[in-house]
Parts: structure tokens; C-alpha cells; sequence
């Protein structure tokens, strides 16, 4: 219960400070890379956690369609996931983020019974991160737009870092389970 209050109430406050930061910048003169790299990450962190947030207390994956969730072309992902090595990305979340066994089993428990389970948490998973990525993309226009080039393009390379790969990573599992479905009900 207290999640559902707390969370929501942390994203609320994520997109205050989203709304303050992005409202100042563009008076902001900024001459290291360093500081333009660590601005772009806050930016992506801030929009990114308002729907992290809200995603772990409530079902938003269901705001959208599950026909949205279907891979219709997963011969054409598989292309994209390959030509952007994807699994690179999915590597380095394994040896980093995700290297606890048990927080990848909360996830999938290896079973058949599991495979609901992975579908359901790839589908929040990609919600909280579609959403960010749009308005990111957005961000770094208005950030073109008000003169502040090097960080919308540092904004975008974080965001497609942050938020597209997790994307492209979530429907490469759902085209796999979607597969291994149709093998089980085809028999």
C-alpha cells in the first residue's frame, strides 16, 4: 500500500525537478564535457524515473494496447537487434545491473510457468521506457531550440542508450516467447 503512495508521489517530484531544470537551461553556459555528459545523464534519469516510479507501484503497461506489445515482425527486430548489437548492451546489463541471480529469477524462474511472468515484466519494463524515450527525444529538440546544441546531442545519445536498446531488448524477448508459445501450442 504505502507504495502505491510513495512511489507516485516520487515521480511527482521527479517531474517538478524535470520542469525546473529543463525551464533554466537554457541561461546555462556550460564549458566542460564533463559537466555536459553528467547534465544530459541527470535529464535522463529525472524524465526516465518519473515512469520507473509509477511503473513499480501501478499496471501502466496496460495503457496501451497489447496489440501494441505483439511483434509482428520479428524477423526485421531481429535485423535491427543485430545491426545496433543489441546484445552487447544486453551483455553489459547482465554483468553489471542484473548479475544477482535473484533478482533475474523474480523476472523469469526458468519454468514454463514463468514464461506469463517474463512476457508481463517485459511489457512494464518497455512501457517505462517508451514513454521517457519520446519525451526525450522532444527534450532534445527543445534543447536545439534554445541554443543548447552539445547537451541535446549528449541528451540523445543517453537516451537512446537509456531507453531505445531496453526497448529493442524487451521485444527481442517477447519475439522469443512469442515463438516458444506458438512451438507449445502447436503440439
Amino acid at each position: 500500500m504505502a507504495k502505491k503512495i510513495l512511489l507516485p508521489l516520487a515521480s511527482a517530484f521527479l517531474v517538478v525537478q524535470s520542469y525546473k531544470l529543463l525551464v533554466g537551461i537554457h541561461q546555462l553556459e556550460i564549458k566542460s564535457i564533463f559537466v555536459l555528459i553528467f547534465l544530459a545523464w541527470i535529464i535522463n534519469m529525472f524524465i526516465t524515473g518519473i515512469f520507473a516510479f509509477v511503473g513499480f507501484a501501478y499496471p501502466t503497461q496496460r495503457l496501451l494496447p497489447a496489440y501494441y506489445y505483439h511483434i509482428h515482425q520479428p524477423s526485421r527486430l531481429h535485423k535491427v537487434y543485430n545491426l545496433l548489437k543489441v546484445e552487447w548492451f544486453r551483455k553489459f546489463l547482465l554483468a553489471t545491473l542484473w548479475k544477482d541471480k535473484k533478482q533475474r529469477k523474480r523476472y523469469f524462474n526458468g519454468k514454463k510457468e514463468g514464461m506469463d511472468n517474463l512476457e508481463e515484466q517485459s511489457m512494464k519494463s518497455e512501457f517505462g521506457h517508451l514513454l521517457p524515450f519520446i519525451i526525450l527525444l522532444v527534450v532534445s529538440v527543445y534543447l536545439l531550440a534554445v541554443g543548447q546544441t552539445y547537451l541535446a546531442l549528449f541528451v540523445l545519445l543517453w537516451n537512446i542508450l537509456g531507453n531505445f536498446y531496453p526497448i529493442l531488448l524487451q521485444r527481442k524477448h517477447r519475439a522469443r516467447l512469442q515463438a516458444i508459445k506458438q512451438r507449445f501450442q502447436s503440439r
